[in-house]
């Protein structure tokens, strides 16, 4: 009988050494990826077959692979993606393989449709205030701060901030600041009175110039490390750049309020996601591992500290706000005052319907109501035209 269990022991540690898991890799780069992957083969002797999918095509070519019924047993993808999972037939991730230590409010990023489809590794691709501490002392908390600084900031060439202003990720701050939001229950509603005065507000520091609209992203990190900008909105994706380049000049700080009410920046991270997903694969039990494994602290701590992105484990958070210097305490407490960025579909029509309104408002004379109906109404005919129910 000895022998017997013996031989099924050994059986079952084969079959494990042999299982083979096939992943996905959206994130780049993915050193930390590549990293916490060879250690959880260390630990579980299994295999994972990474391949890293960096198309500018991405959603394209995930549905054409759908289509092919070729996609691997796990993908690591931009949370939104889950807005896609009656096409690229992702199942619900089942609810004992989210542990307890991800935070609720994060798992918002992978959420759609009243189901969990993707398990978040990391929160953050949020925006926060940076500022130049050779020219800003104490940083501004509100608008209204700022506006009064600006003719001291604002000297020859030196402005008083940049961001990418005509990009509509970081309108929605202003927007929160409103009390509006582009989704309500699934349904997409931009011709809103909050909608209206964000825009407003927004386009008012451009024509004061405040900002200057033609500057993009590469133009403001640009400007602001060379010290011709006091401050700058932008993400969490850009603060290493920035610490290697300004060191001690470097600072971080929240958004400023607008009339006393916070901006919340959308916040967003990648997810494990996981087509077609059955309780029959031969490798369920090895993908279930893996997907505990990458919520765990050792892998967490990876993510955190090789690829520098805010875990998802708030435990390992907690260590992290009490261990860090003021910069990135800051840049975890605006994570704080964030929302996640909805997964559903309907999100790819928000942001063609805001960008067709805004500018219309922007550069041909829109009044905001009309700038709000169009948006609207792009709104309508898209959702109609892809099917959708809302």
């Amino acid at each position: 009988m000895r022998k017997v269990v013996l031989i099924l022991g050994l059986m079952c540690t084969l079959s494990q050494a042999n299982a083979k898991i096939t992943l996905w890799n959206a994130h780049n780069p993915s050193q930390y990826l590549d990293n916490a992957i060879a250690e959880f083969e260390k630990q579980s002797g299994v295999t994972v077959e990474k391949n890293n999918f960096l198309s500018e095509r991405l959603r394209e070519e995930v549905l054409n692979q759908a289509r092919t019924n070729t996609l691997p047993d796990i993908l690591y993808v931009p949370s939104d993606f889950v807005g896609m999972h009656d096409l690229i037939s992702l199942a619900p991730v089942p609810k004992d393989w989210i542990i307890p230590q991800t935070e609720p409010r994060v798992l918002k990023a992978g959420f759609t449709d009243n189901e969990q489809y993707g398990v978040p590794l990391f929160q953050g691709n949020h925006l926060v205030l940076y500022y130049n501490k050779d020219l800003v002392k104490q940083p501004v908390s509100s608008w209204a701060e700022l506006l009064e600084q600006q003719s001291a900031l604002s000297q020859g060439e030196q402005q008083a901030i940049v961001w990418n202003y005509s990009e509509m990720y970081w309108f929605i701050p202003f927007l929160t600041a409103f009390q509006g939001w582009p989704l309500n229950d699934g349904k997409i509603t931009l011709d809103t009175k909050e909608m209206q005065q964000a825009l407003t507000f927004y386009k008012q520091l451009k024509d004061i110039g405040l900002v200057d609209p033609k500057c993009n992203h590469d133009c403001s990190v640009e400007r602001f490390k060379s010290g011709q900008s006091a401050y700058m909105i932008n993400g969490d994706w850009i603060y290493k750049e920035l610490k290697q380049s300004m060191d001690e000049r470097l600072g971080v700080s929240t958004l400023p309020d607008i009339e006393g009410s916070p901006m919340l920046p959308m916040f967003s991270g990648y997810v494990l996601a996981f087509p077609r997903l059955s309780t029959s694969d031969d490798n369920y039990q090895q993908i279930k591992q893996f997907s505990a494994f990458m919520q765990q602290q050792e892998a967490q701590s990876i993510i955190y500290h090789q690829g520098g992105l805010i875990p998802a484990n708030v435990e390992l958070v907690s260590k992290i706000i009490s261990d860090n210097n003021p910069n990135e305490q800051n840049m975890l407490k605006q994570m704080e005052d964030t929302r996640a960025m909805p997964g559903d579909a309907e999100m790819t029509v928000v942001w063609l319907a805001l960008e067709r309104g805004f500018n219309r408002y922007m550069d041909h004379n829109y009044s905001v109501e009309q700038a709000t109906q169009l948006m609207q109404t792009i709104a309508d005919k898209e959702t109609r035209k892809r099917g959708r129910k809302k």
